[in-house]
């Protein structure tokens, strides 16, 4: 029996409108900046970027000397990428939080540049990307991380152990790389870990600034060097994306349409979740094996949607 709370959780077949953020200054040019923990700079353990209410199975995996340090070091990330990008003429600036711990509430909103507008929370329309339209000039990721299977540092792709469109294996950036181009808009900056520049190399191609925070040497064991380092890094940079991308240096991630996504539920996640994924009734998704399903659509947003609502049985 599925429990009510999951239920609950599942019974939203219908992506929820996409929300609207407040225009940019005339002529002023916006970047959007998503956030994840696991990539940034001296993170290496699974204790630095949880909470510890994202779900029963996390509760004991926190604690307040590591976490509650560990946000204060991503705000200042994101701030240092806001500088590097404002000094390159940027004007407006979209923090989307990226990352699941606390739900989706990591970067401290007090300490965030006031110039930025912070979306945070869950659940939220298309999880990582939620806030993209139009109106954004560019798309930045810092603290990635390399996709499930890589020997990067705490590694995985959302709920899946696998994730791939028409054949290609995509990871977190490359997924929401392909829903931005929906929009026309393109990836300039990724930091993260030597694995996950790698990867999304691989991925992307290199049409992007890489900033490797950190050297993999296990899952939760890697080279580091001084925040301070890495926060000059980060606004050098931006300063280089940002400059790039006004001037227009970099193209949207394209596949082939229609798009043939398959993905298969995490081993390790309990018969309960594959449950309620298989209550989800989500139009033209399709079981393909006891934990793997495949959808096929001409729109890369209802991947995200699609995200969401998994990320929902996920974290119940």
């Amino acid at each position: 029996m599925i429990p009510l709370l999951l239920l609950l959780a599942v019974q939203t077949p219908a992506a929820a409108p996409a929300p609207k953020l407040p225009p940019p200054d005339a002529g002023a040019f916006r970047v959007l900046i998503i956030p994840d923990m696991e990539g940034m700079g001296s993170a290496v353990d699974i204790h630095e970027v949880i909470a510890g209410n994202e779900g029963e199975q996390y509760r004991l995996l926190t604690s307040d000397d590591y976490w509650h340090r560990f946000r204060g070091l991503l705000t200042q990330e994101v701030n240092a990428v806001i500088t590097g990008a404002r000094g390159s003429g940027a004007r407006s600036f979209v923090v989307n939080e990226g990352h699941g711990g606390n739900l989706f509430a990591n970067v401290l909103p007090w300490d965030l540049d006031t110039a930025a507008i912070l979306v945070r929370g869950f659940p939220k329309p298309l999880v990582m990307i939620t806030g993209i339209d139009s109106t954004v000039g560019t798309l930045i990721f810092t603290g990635a991380h390399a996709g499930a299977g890589k020997p990067g540092v705490l590694a995985h792709n959302f709920a899946f152990d696998a994730f791939t469109v028409n054949g290609t294996t995509l990871n977190e950036v490359g997924i929401n790389a392909l829903i931005a181009s929906e929009y026309g808009v393109a990836v300039s900056m990724v930091s993260g870990d030597d694995v996950v520049i790698r990867e999304t190399r691989e991925i992307l191609g290199n049409d992007f600034v890489g900033i490797v925070t950190k050297y993999a040497v296990g899952r939760m064991a890697a080279i580091t060097f001084s925040p301070s380092r890495v926060r000059r890094m980060l606004q050098d940079s931006a300063a280089v994306a940002v400059r790039r991308a006004m001037s227009g240096g970099f193209k949207p991630y394209r596949l082939p349409k229609p798009y043939r996504v398959e993905f298969t539920l995490r081993r390790s996640y309990p018969e309960m979740i594959v449950q309620g994924v298989d209550s989800l009734r989500w139009q033209g998704l399709e079981k393909t094996g006891d934990r793997s399903y495949r959808l096929v659509t001409s729109d890369a947003r209802q991947m995200g949607y699609l995200l969401d609502a998994i990320e929902r049985v996920v974290l119940h």
